[in-house]
């Protein structure tokens, strides 16, 4: 309706003749004269239908480093990679020693050895003095007993208990021994004995004093010979040592 109000104005302040009252040929005929102000614009068109895709653009500009992404789960281990230039690291500390594993089987017995070369007992020293510190206690023994050492020099063996010296360096030996008859004892007979075979002997039958029996021998001895005392009477003897023995390598073999 307004735009018809508007069309009727327009018309009606045309000057000059009109052919005709309608919109015939005698309007069209001046245009010019006819035109009238512009009208408002209408209500816009309803979008078009979607055009062709243009044509491929060119490559833009490199972008900008994104932020760094949360990190991914671990993955499986790889190969060994070769081996590195650098020198090899300190050796580390000593580790725990381990439990004490199982005893092994029995192995199989081995084939018997040859035989071994004899010591050199060029060099070797023996010697050795053996005391007793109280009276005997019995009258009669086949080896006297003795309770100290006053001299025992290293690798000579000597058993105090049973009074026996045992070669361990094959020689010549000089011993000695000392025995005090005890005063009441009516005898005294004292055996120095190599291997159980008698060597020398002493003898006292005095039976109201201290006597002194004594003797000495000059022995060769092989490895594992032994050498001791045999008693039949009561020997006396105190921290004074009355009752002594001794021996001692002259010339090794």
């Amino acid at each position: 309706a307004l735009l018809l109000g508007n069309s009727v104005n327009l018309r009606a302040s045309v000057t000059g003749p009109v052919a005709s009252d309608g919109d015939g040929p005698a309007s069209q005929a001046c245009p010019m004269c006819c035109q009238g102000s512009a009208a408002i614009p209408g209500i816009p068109g309803l979008p078009g239908s979607l055009g062709q895709p243009g044509s491929k653009g060119e490559p833009g500009q490199k972008g900008d480093i994104g932020s760094i992404g949360p990190m991914g789960e671990r993955g499986t281990a790889g190969p060994q990679g070769d081996e590195g230039i650098g020198q090899p690291g300190k050796i580390g500390p000593r580790g725990v020693p381990g439990v004490v594993g199982p005893t092994g089987e029995t192995g199989v017995k081995g084939q018997k050895g040859e035989p071994g070369e004899a010591p050199d007992d060029s060099n070797q020293r023996v010697a050795f003095t053996v005391v007793r510190t109280s009276d005997s206690d019995t009258l009669s023994s086949d080896r006297l007993p003795f309770q100290a050492t006053e001299t025992l020099l290293p690798g000579t063996s000597f058993d105090l208990e049973t009074g026996t010296f045992t070669c361990g360096v094959p020689g010549t030996y000089v011993f000695m021994f000392s025995v005090c008859k005890y005063y009441s004892s009516s005898s005294l007979h004292v055996q120095l004995r190599k291997n159980g075979d008698a060597v020398v002997s002493g003898y006292s039958s005095d039976s109201s004093h201290h006597e002194q029996v004594s003797g000495s021998a000059v022995v060769v001895l092989q490895r594992g010979d032994t050498m001791y005392l045999t008693m039949h009477g009561r020997a006396y003897s105190s921290s004074y040592h009355e009752t002594s023995f001794s021996g001692f390598l002259l010339y090794p073999e």
